[in-house]
């Protein structure tokens, strides 16, 4: 049992030409994550294998 409630950061919608982005998971290392949203300029990836978001670690892409 957690002894802490996870803190949920509020996201926001990503551009329709970032929906189908993939990034590598930094905990199991899958290729499948995909973006569930941003968070400033940074797109916010979640694994379904073992449930981590996660952003990449480079720049962040120009969203506009």
């Amino acid at each position: 049992m957690r002894k802490y409630k996870p803190v949920e950061l509020p996201l926001k919608d990503v551009p329709s030409n970032f929906a189908e982005e993939h990034a590598t998971c930094p905990n199991c290392e899958s290729r499948t994550p995909g973006v569930i949203g941003r968070l400033g300029l940074r797109l916010v990836f979640r694994c379904d294998r073992c449930r981590v978001r996660f952003h990449r670690p480079t720049a962040s892409v120009q969203l506009l």
